[in-house]
């Protein structure tokens, strides 16, 4: 259930937060969290106020970063269902996503892409990483274009090159 090719590094969990905005987020989502490889940062750099939610398809992946992490919220669920995950608690204007993208085939990325643009606040930020590389295969230039259909501005970090193997993030608005 962990589509990591690697655990992702602290460097790379650090341009995930400074890419999300974290720091300055009032209610942070993580989708995603696999074995909480980005839990640990966020929850580092969340502001006292802000809130956090995460959401975890595996039950016993769920079940370790609630229990790795005490203090967070962590659901069980699938982020296709984001909306009803989200009932009653606001939109995030801060979403973290560890998905293995290339894993997904097309109909459930732009399943999940619908999902976040219509979670997400208005001036929200959406944050996901790819492996350099590969990204500039057929499937990655797909998913590339997939997040410039979806939303008004995507922008790229610099390589983190230690990450296994090297990785960027997508940071997009809406």
């Amino acid at each position: 259930m962990v589509g990591a090719v690697w655990p992702s590094s602290p460097a790379l969990a650090g341009m995930m937060i400074r890419a999300a905005r974290v720091r300055s987020a009032e209610f942070v989502l993580e989708i995603g969290p696999g074995s909480g490889a980005f839990t640990g940062p966020i929850l580092k750099n969340l502001r006292s106020e802000a809130r956090f939610l995460a959401v975890e398809k595996c039950p016993a992946l769920a079940k370790t970063v609630s229990k790795k992490f005490p203090g967070a919220c962590v659901v069980a669920g699938c982020a296709t269902e984001l909306t009803a995950h989200l009932k009653g608690l606001g939109n995030p204007d801060s979403i973290v996503s560890g998905l293995p993208w290339a894993a997904f085939d097309d109909s459930l990325q732009n399943t999940l892409l619908e999902e976040i643009t219509s979670s997400i606040s208005a001036d929200g930020i959406f944050a996901t990483f790819a492996y350099f590389g590969p990204h500039r295969m057929k499937a990655g230039r797909a998913f590339r274009k997939k997040l410039d259909r979806h939303f008004r501005e995507v922008g790229r970090t610099p390589v983190v090159l230690a990450n296994l193997p090297p990785a960027f993030v997508y940071f997009c608005r809406r």
